[in-house]
């Protein structure tokens, strides 16, 4: 057995395995999660035949989770393929908020229309929690692939795999608590609503299949109230403010150098 004290720094929690024979069909595994403040979890799995007694150790580093909130087209992506850049894809994995939006199933094509997607209510925020929680216990997870065109999602979907580090990007990642407390740091992109407005026309039309009179008029309805409302007032829970999204440069080199600190610093 292990005691928390013997736990290496560099490690979050181990895991202890004690294989052992327990009927004449099957083997099982009685397993115990340590952390430094004490026993975390501990249970039974069933595994192959081979009788034998062993113990092994694995170690589980935690990931370092940032969550980007900001008004829609504020620049919430330019900041994360910034970070990407910095840190290399294959230490990064990337969680849009959109891809959780909720399922619809066969509503017509008319109330999809018609749904609020700034809304919180639009989102299916215990998914989006559970997929965080397995990616922090090095799961891979099946991320829902969302359809713009559709306004709903695809049916398919997008593996994302375990990472150092974990962006979650979208316009509302900081107003559900349960996420917010996920996040190692918390940043907002602050963008004025006349830049906002104008990004999002000219990408709904060229990119998502919409008229500029649906832009407007979806802009007027909800994404407005709903940012004045929920998304504005989540920017008290920020760590980080960024004025003016990936276009402040001197913002970012120091958001940036404080992650290569604190994420790539300890290799």
């Amino acid at each position: 057995m292990i005691c928390p004290c013997t736990i290496p720094p560099s490690c979050d929690e181990v895991i202890v395995k004690n294989h052992r024979r327990d009927d004449h069909s099957a083997q099982w595994v009685d397993y115990i999660v340590w952390s430094r403040v004490g026993q975390l979890d501990f249970g039974r799995a069933r595994q192959g035949t081979r009788r034998e007694c062993i113990a092994s150790v694995r170690h589980v580093r935690q990931p370092f989770i940032i969550g980007i909130a900001g008004g829609s087209s504020s620049g919430k992506t330019t900041v994360t393929e910034r970070l990407a850049a910095l840190t290399g894809d294959e230490h990064l994995s990337l969680i849009e908020l959109d891809s959780y939006y909720l399922d619809l199933g066969d509503a017509p094509i008319e109330e999809r229309r018609a749904v609020n997607y700034d809304h919180p209510d639009a989102f299916d925020w215990a998914l989006l929690n559970d997929h965080l929680a397995a990616l922090a216990n090095g799961a891979s997870v099946p991320v829902p692939v969302y359809d713009y065109t559709q306004h709903n999602r695809s049916g398919q979907v997008r593996i994302v795999e375990p990472a150092r580090i974990i962006v979650v990007d979208g316009i509302l990642v900081l107003w559900d608590r349960a996420l917010r407390e996920r996040f190692d740091l918390k940043i907002f992109v602050d963008t004025a609503a006349d830049i906002r407005l104008i990004r999002r026309l000219r990408r709904d039309v060229a990119e998502r299949g919409r008229t500029p009179d649906f832009v407007i008029d979806q802009y007027l309805e909800n994404v407005r109230p709903a940012h004045e409302r929920f998304i504005e007032p989540s920017k008290r829970h920020a760590d980080v403010i960024i004025p003016e999204g990936g276009l402040n440069r001197p913002a970012l080199e120091v958001l940036l150098a404080r992650v290569r600190e604190l994420t790539l610093g300890d290799g």
